[in-house]
């Protein structure tokens, strides 16, 4: 944000403020990409990990991902892993829709862990704005037509109208996305972990830990405790 020129009144000029525009936008579309990424591998990692659960009953949870997650094998998609190994978490994580609803995801976790709730409603709202904006931003070039609009409350206000970030929005959408995080990851930590058995190995618990790890280079982004 330094690089881009300021007049005398240190305000932006007319261009880097088009630009900031722009490269708000572009990077938003980019940040909740790399969301739908962490969740795609949080869920394939916790599915690879219930292995470690002795009572897990895996046909159980497989029909149960079928019939309310609406999981459907896609053989296209497995035979694109032709060659190459793939763990078997992955292509069940890849082959789940809905990625981009909240309370679909919820549903998708609660299905391998249950009574856990990954986002709590608060979240739930704040990341349908966010999909909302990105899903505007990259299908219909920026512009929040009065049908998008209505699928969120929150953004009721603004059918019709241009989608316009400003200079402080990345920022502040990905502090906020810290926020959710953290506490998403430890809320399915929490749940998961009271299901290992105590005798678990050494490695094994390892790998555990760090599928619930979470880290930044924005320490001071991050929740200051955690569960």
């Amino acid at each position: 944000m330094r690089s881009f020129k300021k007049k005398k009144d240190g305000n932006y000029t007319k261009d880097s403020q088009d630009s900031i525009h722009r490269l708000s936008a572009a990077a938003l579309a980019a940040i909740m990409g790399h969301f739908e990424m962490f969740q795609r591998f949080l869920l394939a990692g916790l599915l690879e990990a219930t292995r470690l659960i002795p009572a897990f009953d895996v046909a159980q949870c497989c029909r149960k991902l079928e019939t309310s997650s609406g999981l459907a094998m896609n053989v296209g998609r497995l035979a694109a892993y032709r060659g190459r190994p793939a763990p078997i978490g992955q292509v069940i994580a890849d082959n789940l829709p809905d990625w981009h609803d909240p309370r679909r995801v919820n549903a998708h976790f609660s299905t391998v862990v249950p009574t856990v709730n990954l986002y709590s409603n608060d979240d739930c709202e704040e990341l349908r704005v966010l999909w909302q904006l990105r899903h505007s931003i990259v299908h219909t070039a920026g512009w929040l037509t009065d049908p998008d609009s209505q699928k969120v409350q929150e953004l009721g206000a603004f059918g019709g109208k241009p989608i316009v970030l400003g200079d402080e929005f990345v920022v502040a959408a990905a502090r906020r996305l810290h926020l959710i995080v953290v506490p998403a990851t430890d809320r399915l930590r929490a749940k998961f972990s009271n299901l290992l058995p105590e005798d678990l190995y050494e490695d094994e618990r390892s790998e555990v830990e760090l599928l619930f790890k979470v880290d930044t280079p924005r320490k001071s982004w991050l929740p200051r405790k955690r569960a």
